[in-house]
């Protein structure tokens, strides 16, 4: 067998979208999947990211005129830009990457020595990816290449008949398939396919990674919340400023864009850097968010949450939450936020969690590159 310290692992994963969450996760699998070779990412952008798919959504978008679709873009452009260039220049930082050519096309020129990786994040989301994508079931590599995948996502909790069809014979090649939560072990079982539950690979990558990477921001001595919220939701900025005036601290929120002010009673921190925005979660004192890494970070960095379900995919969140025995943290009609926050979280538990997955993910990486194998020779 090759040695783990020279197989190329190509990774698919996404990298393309504006997001702190997608891009962190991927440099947490290049940090899992660097003690068993040296991974290298697929540079590909899915067609709706492209500055051509943007356009196109936005002038598409009949419920407005066609001047007002204008306007709006117009009105957009600068601030795509400002996200574009932060963390596409964080990618081409911490990445190596290569073409996505071959992946798209009929796989020619590929090493047929390589492991060729998918995940983690929502790559099998046919609903967010508008269909099969190639790249992400790597349809175009040959059969007889290994692939895998490490936390791959459907982001459902099922797929319906058609979806399953589409989607069995590609992942029928894959030698071992892991996914990132639990529910979609069950997805592919109705494939008649078997899969390894682990977690999102922020929470099992080294735990020196984030302060490595968030080592260059100084730390924030006064206390603070800190409300991460994907989806506008006044709920969570009124309950955000309620908090801070019985703890006498002040509120943050990441913002995206810088032409658009804070919601009000909220300290606005527009379009962090990835690594600012890791020290965010490092020195917060609570965090207030719907988001699914919004979360994980809290954990990692072990500050209470209150979590906000999202209008859509929120099945990860609410398995992760239950996975560290924490599902009385999500907020809902039964469960008052205030009375949340008050509640102490168990980080001896959580740390034990932690340990408890990250053995489950070296055992599952252990075995697809034969690392008991290897040791018995």
């Amino acid at each position: 067998m090759t040695s783990s310290s020279q197989t190329t692992i190509y990774v698919s994963t996404i990298i393309d979208s504006h997001n702190y969450g997608t891009v962190l996760q991927a440099v947490a699998t290049r940090d899992a999947l660097a003690c068993y070779g040296h991974p290298v990412f697929i540079d590909y952008c899915r067609p709706h990211w492209t500055t051509k798919g943007w356009i196109k959504s936005y002038m598409g978008n009949t419920n407005r005129s066609v001047p007002g679709r204008l306007v709006r873009l117009l009105a957009n452009a600068p601030v795509r830009h400002k996200s574009s260039k932060l963390f596409r220049s964080f990618v081409e930082r911490e990445l190596e990457l290569c073409s996505s050519s071959p992946y798209l096309s009929q796989g020619e020129g590929l090493d047929a020595n390589a492991i060729y990786c998918v995940g983690s994040d929502q790559t099998w989301n046919i609903e967010c990816n508008y269909g099969i994508d190639p790249v992400y079931f790597l349809e175009n590599v040959p059969d007889g290449c290994r692939k895998i995948s490490f936390s791959a996502s459907f982001g459902r909790p099922s797929l319906g008949p058609e979806e399953l069809e589409l989607t069995k014979p590609l992942l029928s090649q894959f030698e071992a398939i892991s996914v990132r939560e639990s529910s979609s072990v069950s997805i592919l079982e109705n494939m008649d396919l078997k899969g390894t539950a682990l977690k999102d690979p922020v929470l099992l990558c080294r735990p020196e990674l984030w302060h490595e990477l968030a080592a260059s921001v100084p730390r924030k001595e006064e206390d603070y919340i800190l409300v991460y919220m994907l989806s506008e939701n006044p709920e969570m900025c009124s309950f955000a400023r309620k908090l801070a005036e019985h703890e006498g601290i002040r509120a943050r929120i990441v913002t995206f864009n810088p032409l658009k002010r804070a919601p009000e009673g909220l300290e606005g921190v527009c379009l962090p850097k990835p690594e600012e925005w890791v020290a965010l979660f490092r020195d917060a004192s609570y965090v207030v968010t719907d988001s699914f890494h919004g979360t994980c970070f809290s954990l990692l960095f072990e500050h209470p949450m209150i979590v906000f379900d999202p209008p859509k995919f929120s099945v990860r969140l609410k398995d992760v939450l239950a996975d560290f025995g924490l599902a009385d943290r999500r907020v809902t009609e039964d469960n008052d936020p205030m009375r949340i926050a008050a509640e102490p979280v168990d980080w001896v538990s959580v740390r034990s969690k932690k340990d408890e997955f990250s053995g489950e993910a070296k055992a599952f990486l252990d075995g697809v590159f034969g690392i008991s194998e290897r040791a018995d020779a």
